[in-house]
């Protein structure tokens, strides 16, 4: 029996300065919400804020306000790498993507059998 829920991720925390926190599982509507188009327009700041709307939308919900004043202190603050990585890496585990991969084939060529001809 294939059972589906193994593919779900099971490191589900992360540390960034100093801090430790925890995600879960969203609904795929929940991340198609984000459009391309919508990476700041001018504003200088909205693509920061949209990085952090998308964090969220992971983070369990008596964490929110510890990562918001995460982002706002100056003392050992969050980069934007981090702030990178961390998105990337939610997006992974949720998504499963990328995929391991492919196991290595056999070196050389490849075994060829004789097709029977019709007589």
């Amino acid at each position: 029996m294939k059972n589906f829920d193994e593919m779900k991720a099971t490191d589900r925390e992360f540390t960034v300065a100093g801090e430790t926190f925890h995600w879960r599982d969203v609904r795929p509507e929940v991340l198609t919400v984000f459009e391309p188009s919508e990476n700041g327009g001018g504003d200088a700041n909205a693509a920061w804020r949209l990085m952090d709307d998308q964090i969220l939308l992971f983070l369990e919900a008596d964490e929110l306000d510890k990562w918001r004043q995460l982002l706002e202190r100056d003392e050992n603050p969050v980069t934007i790498a981090q702030l990178n990585a961390i998105l990337l890496w939610l997006m992974e585990e949720q998504t499963g993507r990328p995929t391991e991969q492919p196991s290595p084939s056999a070196p050389g060529r490849g075994k060829t059998v004789v097709t029977s001809k019709a007589g």
